[in-house]
């Protein structure tokens, strides 16, 4: 199929509890451990080593997902969360505001706290998160200001998972959007990037969305033209075949800012 016919994340057919079910809850398909267990993990110790912190966190990630704020929320007092449709934001505020038939993230608590050695207190663990969620903002790629009419401070971390290749229509819009993003960080401040390579589609119910393909190569110049540093750059090649998608790797980087962007 053409990928110019592909849907794409800001379309009305995009739904957000699909795509939550589809990816995101274990035995729904064979992805879990790639999708969910290795960024809580890697988010995990990288906060607990210490290497990252900081007050502030600024999460972009893609679709209403939270449980990688479960891990986030024990070492940030605040999180702000960058949104790009109306649909994903009201769904995230479900969660959120615990209202009836709002997504589930206990799965994800268990799997936190298990990495915590406090097993026994997943219950309360979403309710940390939700407490630590200090607002949910619309953001336009399209404006110069991307959450215009808010001003957000610049953040001390920056969280972006698997969003920019959802958004990003070619190379060119990634790297710009990604330096968009990284104004919002302070200097000094380190950006946490999980994403994909090599994968160009994604299916919600019996749509198939669009995905930027990218490499290694691509990730490591528009991180460096956006103003960071490099400290540690890992990517973990998919175990699994699925007609739901085509990614050939999961990667992750964490990047220091050192400067303003090119």
């Amino acid at each position: 199929m053409d990928s110019s016919l592909h849907k794409h994340y800001h379309d009305e057919e995009f739904d957000p509890r699909g795509f939550i079910d589809t990816y995101f809850y274990p035995g729904n398909n064979d992805m879990f451990e790639e999708l969910v267990e290795y960024p809580i993990t890697k988010l995990f110790k990288t906060f607990s080593s210490g290497r990252v912190r900081g007050e502030t966190l600024l999460d972009v990630s893609v679709g209403p997902t939270a449980f990688h704020l479960l891990t986030a929320c024990d070492f940030f007092k605040e999180i702000n969360v960058i949104e790009f449709t109306d649909v994903n934001i009201r769904e995230f505020e479900m969660w959120k505001n615990k209202e009836p038939g709002a997504a589930d993230w206990s799965h994800a608590a268990k799997i936190v706290c298990d990495l915590e050695g406090k097993s026994e207190e997943w219950q309360g663990k979403e309710d940390k998160a939700r407490r630590a969620v200090n607002r949910v903002v619309k953001c336009d790629f399209t404006k110069d200001n991307p959450l215009e009419p808010v001003v957000l401070p610049q953040m001390d971390c920056l969280l972006c998972m698997f969003v920019l290749q959802a958004v990003s229509k070619d190379h060119q819009a990634f790297c710009s959007n990604l330096k968009k993003l990284a104004s919002m960080l302070k200097t000094g401040g380190h950006m946490l990037l999980l994403g994909t390579y090599k994968k160009s589609y994604y299916m919600v119910g019996e749509h198939k969305f669009f995905c930027l393909s990218h490499d290694e190569d691509l990730i490591r110049e528009a991180v460096c033209d956006a103003g960071f540093i490099i400290e540690d750059l890992e990517s973990m090649r998919t175990k699994k075949t699925s007609n739901l998608t085509d990614y050939e790797h999961v990667m992750f980087l964490i990047g220091r800012k050192e400067r303003e962007g090119k």
